[in-house]
């Protein structure tokens, strides 16, 4: 057995076992001593009634009992019943004599105001010293016999009561991601407590660790293009120097890199994002043309049918992202060069041709069978709507692919 919380419990139980036994037995020779001492005092008290009246009658004090004698005061008392008398102390009149018999002496006090002794042998009236071999036998086997199912019994409640903690550290740390089917988390006592507290404290853990592997994956995926434009301004101003709209674009394009950068670590963290209100349209175009090139502009057909005047509240930054990802995924997988955008007071829409959809496109990894990205494109863009508590809905019908956003009450 393991040294663990069943190993300890059992000691205890055993121990408990052990000191109830004990003091059983310890009150079990207590009683049996004070009830033979009540007992022979019974007797002696009876038969002092007998023997006073035997006076009182004029009859010789003769007991009706072998073990006792009684010496009146006519009668003369030999050495050892004076060697008892004197060994017997004034308050218990108990005494043991060389050969090992046990006596109780009583004086009985006459009418006449003289004084008779009693002495009763009581050796054969002890609880110990009666007993036979036998007998003694049987006790301690029972005894035994008593202690061991008492041993079996705090084994088998020791496993009865240990077991939901064995059972929860034994799924902790062979298999802890079965504690979220675990019957544990029903249980109503303190093991279900633990077994939640242990369960939030996992899945939090996991959730940061799915946050942070996102991080890492968003960051790569949506600084790729920026960061190449930026080296390829660089490498040109080691050329020429640059022109005032090739620096407007690589302010443009560091700009989005750091607030990129902020939106993608407040995703991560779990924070609540800033909102603000901001017109559509306009962000639209702005995304629009600052994200593709001019010969991509010129070479796929925008349909935006956004109203000029629709304002929607809504963190920016991360607006953009999910802008970019989807015109970036139109761009690079459409069966037709044609995009359409479309925005109501309900929802927001992208649609454009295809030939086929992932089984899940809005989960981790997942890409299309032409992609030769890594698959974050539309799960970054199902995690920002997340954030700003939009429904997001992705469906193929009739060769048209359709990302559909609905706002939040």
């Amino acid at each position: 057995m393991k040294r663990s919380i069943r190993r300890k419990v059992l000691q205890l139980l055993l121990s408990f076992t052990c000191m109830l036994s004990v003091m059983f037995a310890a009150i079990a020779f207590v009683v049996s001593f004070a009830t033979e001492d009540k007992v022979i005092e019974n007797v002696l008290n009876e038969e002092s009634g007998y023997l006073l009246q035997r006076y009182q009658d004029g009859l010789n004090l003769t007991s009706r009992l072998a073990n006792v004698v009684v010496f009146s005061p006519d009668r003369a008392m030999p050495y050892e019943y004076q060697e008892l008398l004197a060994d017997a102390s004034p308050t218990e009149r108990e005494v043991t004599d060389k050969k090992q018999q046990h006596w109780h002496i009583k004086t009985l006090v006459l009418p006449d105001g003289r004084y008779a002794y009693i002495f009763l042998n009581a050796t054969t009236w002890l609880a110990l010293p009666s007993l036979k071999n036998e007998i003694t036998i049987l006790l301690l086997a029972l005894m035994t016999s008593s202690i061991l199912i008492a041993f079996a019994f705090a084994y088998a409640l020791t496993r009865k009561i240990t077991s939901p903690l064995v059972h929860l550290s034994e799924l902790l740390s062979t298999q802890p991601q079965k504690i979220t089917t675990s019957k544990m988390l029903e249980r109503d006592d303190e093991i279900g407590l633990l077994a939640r507290t242990f369960h939030r404290t996992l899945s939090s853990l996991q959730s940061a660790l799915d946050r942070e592997s996102d991080f890492t994956r968003d960051v790569g995926h949506e600084l790729r293009t920026p960061i190449a434009v930026i080296k390829n301004f660089l490498t040109l101003q080691r050329r020429r120097t640059l022109q005032p709209a090739e620096l407007a674009e690589l302010e443009r394009q560091i700009e989005y890199v750091g607030n990129c950068v902020q939106s993608l670590m407040a995703l991560a963290r779990a924070e609540e994002v800033e909102k603000e209100s901001f017109l559509l349209r306009a962000v639209l175009e702005e995304t629009l043309m600052s994200t593709l090139s001019p010969k991509q502009l010129e070479a796929f057909e925008f349909q935006i049918e956004v109203p000029y005047e629709l304002k929607i509240t809504a963190h920016k930054e991360l607006s953009i992202v999910l802008i970019r990802n989807l015109l970036n995924n139109a761009v690079n997988y459409a069966r037709s060069p044609k995009l359409i955008i479309e925005a109501t007071k309900e929802y927001w829409r992208f649609s454009n041709h295809a030939k086929s959809l992932p089984d899940a496109p809005l989960s981790r990894h997942s890409k299309g069978y032409a992609s030769k990205g890594i698959g974050q494109g539309l799960y970054l863009v199902d995690r920002i709507a997340k954030a700003q508590n939009w429904d997001c809905d992705c469906i193929l019908a009739d060769n048209t692919f359709t990302v559909t956003l609905y706002w939040s009450n």
